[in-house]
């Protein structure tokens, strides 16, 4: 019976130390990340950037005047509202995902704002228990002529209007999760 003690406060010695361990390395995840854990971050960042507007002129390429649907819904499902990662964001309509391109969060309502004067911004953002790097890159409408295939609504008249002389319509933001230094880099 004395043994069976002793197996049980072992067991239960165990799961409180592990327990206790989970709670530890939880609570390193609170600290800001370094200056080294923010570089990387930014530098997948920068290779995601790159892949975007690859993958983005690639597909104005492809896009003709008896296409454009095709060109609007493959590009929806790319930005869709489910990827936090990457997302295309304005506010003027008539969006093509709809809801999908509304700016969500403080960083994402900030960065529309400076990329509708033609402003990137960064910041690195705790959301929930992950730090992530975050970068707002501007959009013009000038980005490539084929814009217009799709956005109809951006006519010359429109930026006019709007005192936009810069056709500047939104931005693209990537979210880069920062890897902690207990974290495997992948």
């Amino acid at each position: 019976m004395r043994r069976t003690h002793f197996v049980c406060c072992g067991i239960a010695v165990m799961f409180l130390g592990g327990a206790l361990g989970v709670q530890v390395a939880s609570a390193s995840r609170d600290d800001q990340p370094s200056a080294a854990q923010v570089g990387f971050a930014q530098e997948v960042s920068d290779l995601m950037l790159n892949e975007l507007v690859a993958a983005l002129f690639q597909e104005f390429g492809e896009t003709t005047p008896q296409n454009v649907p095709h060109g609007k819904q493959a590009i929806s499902l790319i930005f869709n509202d489910l990827n936090r990662d990457m997302r295309l964001i304005g506010t003027f309509g008539p969006l093509l995902g709809g809801a999908n391109d509304r700016p969500n969060g403080d960083f994402e309502r900030s960065a529309l704002k400076l990329a509708l004067t033609g402003q990137p911004s960064t910041a690195v953002e705790r959301v929930n228990d992950t730090w992530f790097y975050k970068r707002s890159i501007p959009l013009s409408n000038t980005f490539h002529q084929n814009c217009v295939l799709c956005h109809t609504n951006f006519t010359q008249d429109f930026f006019n209007s709007t005192n936009n002389p810069g056709q500047w319509v939104g931005s693209l933001v990537l979210s880069v999760p920062i890897k902690s230094g207990d974290d495997d880099q992948p």
